[in-house]
Order: C-alpha cells, then sequence, then structure tokens
C-alpha cells in the first residue's frame, strides 16, 4: 500500500532565492545517489514562505529503509541542511493511499 510523506517547513522572509539554490543542490544529490526525489511545493495561503516536499514510497518499508540510509549519508544531510528552512518549523505527517 503507497504511502506519502509531506514535510512542511517555512523559509525566512528575503531567502526564498537561496532556498531555491539549495533545493537544486538537494534534488540533485537525491537523484544522483538513488534516493526518493520529492515534489515540491510552495504555498499560496496560509503562512508566509511555506513549503510542503511530498514524498511518495511504496509502502512503509520502503520509507524506513530511505530514512535509514539518510542517516548514515552526512552528503545527503549536508544536501538537506541547505534548503534553509528556519529552526523549528518543519513538520512530517504519513499518509497511506486508501484504495
Amino acid at each position: 500500500m503507497a504511502v506519502e510523506i509531506h514535510v512542511d517547513g517555512r523559509i525566512a522572509q528575503g531567502r526564498l532565492t537561496s532556498f531555491a539554490e539549495g533545493l537544486e543542490r538537494y534534488l540533485s544529490y537525491a537523484r544522483d545517489h538513488g534516493y526518493a526525489v520529492p515534489k515540491v511545493l510552495q504555498g499560496l495561503s496560509g503562512p508566509m514562505n511555506s513549503i510542503r516536499l511530498t514524498y511518495r514510497y511504496e509502502d512503509l518499508n520502503a520509507y524506513e529503509d530511505h530514512e535509514a540510509r539518510t542517516l548514515r549519508d552526512v552528503g545527503y544531510a549536508e544536501a538537506a541542511s541547505g534548503m534553509e528552512f528556519v529552526e523549528g518549523t518543519l513538520a512530517y505527517s504519513v499518509f497511506r493511499e486508501v484504495e
């Protein structure tokens, strides 16, 4: 059963260009190293400069494997930290597809 992970966060005012540059480095790293590549959404309502990264996995085991692998990869952590989310704003939600 497919699952989606939604990662919501906020970018500081005036930092969207910097975020976009960091996002490109992150997406490139993820693609080049076989990680899940998220769909990226920018909020048009709600909190200013809100961003949602949406990852899709075939099941929870695939998500857990992905997470375990990222915890051992310093390069992944460096690429992800380059997106410059405001500290304390990241929130993770896990959804399963209902058929």
